[in-house]
């Protein structure tokens, strides 16, 4: 509920909810049928949706939260095995969806600013910064609905406010050069 309602908050229209454990997904990875399913709904998410665009946790797990660094690892799995016509070939047939992989792969990422104040874990290096201006109270407000994660309201804050009106993200596999104002740089926008 808190996450619908969070969504709902941001405008989001499509969220769907796995039903992993919480704060325990490193077991996910310990079982590899288990972790074969993950990526799967993972798969079947991109193929379905068949976004241009992806982004996840990079693999430090944002302050270090060993459930985003499993994500992370998955996504950038499923990310490459979605475009696999080999791969999940049966649920794909079942579902009538063909192979799609996005085009792009971001991490989210913070600046050096918000690494230092808040003794973050080294971030994947930025590519791509994004103004947020006037989004950001929203951010806040969407967060908000998590009450069950209260314990973390205070840390988010502060990266809230030491990013300021900008998001950053790295381009998974991008040149070391690369600096983007627009998460669908270089995409074709039909």
């Amino acid at each position: 509920m808190e996450l619908r309602d969070a969504a709902a908050e941001l405008g989001v229209h499509v969220l769907e909810v796995f039903d992993y454990p919480d704060g325990a997904l490193e077991k996910v990875e310990e079982v590899d049928a288990v972790r074969e399913r993950f990526i799967g709904d993972i798969v079947r998410c991109l193929r379905v949706q068949r976004p241009q665009v992806a982004m996840c946790f990079g693999p430090e797990g944002a302050y270090g939260h060993p459930d985003h660094k499993v994500v992370s690892r998955l996504t950038v799995q499923a990310c490459t095995l979605s475009g696999d016509p080999a791969a999940y070939e049966l649920e794909a047939l079942a579902l009538g969806v063909s192979p799609w992989s996005p085009s792009k792969l971001y991490f989210q990422t913070a600046t050096t600013m918000a690494v230092e104040s808040l003794k973050l874990p080294a971030q994947p290096p930025i590519t791509t910064r994004i103004s947020i201006r006037g989004f950001e109270e929203a951010k806040l407000r969407a967060f908000a609905h998590h009450q069950t994660q209260t314990q973390e309201w205070e840390p988010l804050r502060k990266f809230v406010e030491s990013q300021g009106a900008t998001e950053v993200f790295s381009l998974v596999g991008a040149p070391a050069d690369l600096s983007e104002d627009d998460l669908f740089a270089g995409l074709d926008s039909a």
